[in-house]
């Protein structure tokens, strides 16, 4: 006899591997890079089978592809969160940089290993028309976050809002690259402030 307790419990070990999968594979990734990393590596490191690998996942790029997806929600749901319309542009840009910014500190490793993802995608066609759709997304929500800015008064109506999106997407994700490479010169919490009032001096209405 089956309880509807049973496909709770069995759905949330399905979500307890995958999840432990994720984090072994970061943590691998983090040792030997995305492309010297291995399947057998990742599933020792988390204590399963190959088998447990590929019932969640069918490559270790399908699994690089899911880490990325979370992160890209992770980082669009810290936006809403920070976003308050009763705040400047310029408070708004420092709440939003504070909460990427977070992000980045609880895992250091992945600006290095997104470049070189994007370096990999640079080498494989299909795999770098996936990563510029996934581009495209994420420069479509902030294009969104944007223009509600401005539909309540707080973003310049003369705006070229596409371009201003790419510029502010090109200062976080270099911020944050800089950051990996040459900590001592580019410390993130010091950055939150010049960079919070260099883009609301460019967007402020």
């Amino acid at each position: 006899m089956t309880t509807t307790a049973e496909p709770v419990a069995k759905r949330r070990r399905r979500e307890e591997t995958r999840g432990r999968l994720v984090e072994s594979a970061l943590s691998v990734f983090a040792r030997h890079g995305y492309e010297r990393a291995t399947v057998d590596e990742i599933v020792r490191d988390a204590g399963y089978s190959k088998g447990a690998f590929y019932v969640h996942f069918e490559s270790k790029e399908d699994l690089f592809w899911s880490m990325l997806e979370q992160r890209i929600e992770a980082q669009q749901e810290a936006l809403r969160q920070a976003i308050d319309a009763s705040q400047t542009v310029a408070a708004n840009e420092r709440r939003i940089l504070e909460a990427i910014f977070a992000l980045n500190r609880q895992d250091v490793s992945w600006p290095a290993l997104f470049l070189e993802f994007a370096a990999h995608a640079g080498r494989n066609e299909r795999v770098r028309e996936k990563l510029a759709a996934m581009y495209e997304r994420w420069h479509n929500f902030t294009v969104e976050m944007l223009r509600v800015g401005q539909e309540a008064g707080h973003v310049r109506k003369d705006l070229d809002i596409p371009f201003m999106a790419a510029v502010t997407i090109a200062l976080v994700e270099g911020s944050l690259m800089q950051s990996r490479l040459a900590p001592p010169a580019m410390r993130l919490d010091k950055q939150v402030e010049p960079l919070a009032e260099l883009l609301a001096r460019w967007v402020e209405a």
